[in-house]
Formats: C-alpha cells, sequence, structure tokens
C-alpha cells in the first residue's frame, strides 16, 4: 500500500457507504526505524483490502440498479425499477458491513503499537476509527483509547482533526467521567485551531451542564458564540456550532418553555406547567 494512495474516511462508517478523500503524504509522521510487523498485520491488511473491494463492488452495483431505474419507462417499470434498487442498497450495506466487521476484528488483534504507520497510515487511521465508531455506545471508554491513539499515531491527518473535534469529545461524555472528561476537553480546546473551538466549547459547556454548573456552562456557551464571526463562508465548521449553540445559551438553565400538546399517547393530554416540579424526559422525534 503506497502513501501517496492514502485515504481519510469520512463520516459514515457504521453505515455500508463511505466516502473516502485523499490525505497528503506529508500528514504521515516518519518513524525513525519501522518497527518488525507479525502475521495479525498481515492478516488486518488482507481483510482491509476485502473491505476496500467490498465497497468498490457496493458502489458499482448501486449505480447499475440507478441506471436501470433512470433508464425505466411507465410508472410500474419504474416501481419495479425502484423496488430493485432498494434491495440492491440493503444487500450491498449488508456486505460492505460484514467485511468492515470482518477487518476491525483482524485489527483489534494486531498490536496497534506494532505497525509500520508509514507505510500502512490508511490501515491504522481506519482501523482505529472504525474500531472506536463501534465501540462508542457500548464500551465509550474503549472508544477513547482508540480516538487518542489515531491523535497520537497519526496527529496531523484530517481525520484527526474530526477526532479531536467530534469523536473524541462525544466519547469522553459517554464514558461517564465528566471530571476527567471536562479536564481533557479543556486541553483539546486550548489545541483545537479556530473552526475546531467553537464546536468543542460547545461539548466543553454541555459536561458543566451534566455537572449541574449551569453558570459555568452557558458562560462558555456565551464565550464560544463570540469567536463565531457574524459572516461565515459556505460549509464553515462554526455555522453548525452556531446552530447548537443559540438554543443551549437560550434554554439550559431556564424556565421550560410552555409545551400544550393536545395529542398525547397513553395519558390525558397537559400543559407541561401542569407539571412542574416533576422530572420529565421529552422525547423529540421524527420521520424522514
Amino acid at each position: 500500500m503506497k502513501r501517496w494512495t492514502l485515504f481519510a474516511l469520512a463520516l459514515s462508517l457504521l453505515g455500508g457507504a463511505v466516502t473516502v478523500m485523499p490525505v497528503r503524504a506529508d500528514e504521515v509522521p516518519k518513524a525513525a526505524e519501522a518497527p518488525k510487523m507479525g502475521e495479525s498485520h498481515a492478516a488486518a491488511i488482507k481483510a482491509y483490502e476485502s473491505f476496500q473491494a467490498a465497497q468498490k463492488t457496493s458502489s458499482a452495483a448501486r449505480a447499475e440498479a440507478m441506471k436501470v431505474y433512470r433508464e425505466a419507462k411507465g410508472e410500474e417499470a419504474q416501481k419495479a425499477a425502484l423496488e430493485k434498487y432498494q434491495a440492491v442498497v440493503d444487500e450491498q450495506n449488508a456486505k460492505v458491513e460484514a467485511a468492515r466487521d470482518v477487518f476491525v476484528a483482524a485489527f483489534d488483534k494486531a498490536d496497534v503499537d506494532g505497525w509500520d504507520v508509514a507505510a500502512h497510515a490508511e490501515v491504522v487511521e481506519m482501523g482505529l476509527l472504525m474500531s472506536g465508531s463501534l465501540r462508542q455506545e457500548k464500551d465509550p471508554k474503549g472508544a477513547v483509547h482508540c480516538y487518542e491513539k489515531l491523535l497520537e499515531k497519526l496527529p496531523k491527518s484530517r481525520l484527526a482533526g474530526v477526532v479531536r473535534s467530534n469523536y473524541l469529545p462525544n466519547a469522553l461524555m459517554m464514558t461517564g467521567d465528566y471530571e476527567a472528561a471536562q479536564v481533557r476537553v479543556e486541553a483539546l480546546v486550548k489545541e483545537a485551531d479556530e473552526n475546531q473551538k467553537p464546536g468543542l466549547m460547545t461539548t466543553l459547556g454541555d459536561i458543566k451542564a451534566v455537572k449541574g454548573d449551569l453558570e459555568g456552562a452557558q458562560k462558555t456557551y456565551a464565550e464560544a458564540l463570540k469567536l463565531i464571526p457574524d459572516k461565515l463562508e459556505k460549509n464553515d465548521v462554526r455555522a453548525s456550532a452556531r446552530r447548537y449553540l443559540e438554543p443551549r445559551i437560550a434554554l439550559i438553565g431556564k424556565p421550560a418553555p410552555e409545551i400544550n400538546s393536545k395529542h398525547w399517547l397513553g395519558a390525558e393530554a397537559r400543559p407541561l406547567s401542569a407539571m412542574r416540579g416533576t422530572v420529565l424526559l421529552i422525547d423529540v422525534w421524527a420521520t424522514w
């Protein structure tokens, strides 16, 4: 696997479709002496190649099924072609996910410190990110370990930026150790560039809010919002941070706004104000 063919995974890790983008060779650290890799590393490389092949096959199958749908004439033919396309997507997603799981299992068996990162950066990067993503819900501490290893091994990659600003802070909160999470996120805020800082400060404020420090949370949110210019370029990540910050500033630590829905399931409809003094969990959901 040559260094200039290195790719970074975008965000859709747990589904079948994966988007990749090239990573510059100068983002790969140079080791003084390459470690000697073993059979487990070779097995992980082979499994990753199979995962890549599954992705390629999936993309081709999806494209062919979509072509058939677009060329279909008449309502019945279009309906049948659409059903076929959806079946192909489901089938290919299952195959890609199975190949991913095989790769992650093989990667987890290899000593992460035994990798020649300069020669196999793509495998190391994808392995740590996918392993962390799959662990995050049931084993958040394991996810934290994976993300920290990724930052240690490939600190300058563009994927490391996503891990530093998103994946790692979320995993830290999920561990439930909010004191440790706050210390680590505070360090990440200090290291962050101007684009990443508002989002990380949003997470820092959330940690303070969960700990009951509502005043500290509101102060952090306000400081983060001040870092975001009024006018932003298209696709600036700080626009997303602003969308998260504004409702937090308006709602966290403040009296809840009135909700007076006339349609309840399993109980008599009442306004939110009628339940003052009661702990409520409001589940907001949508379908699309």
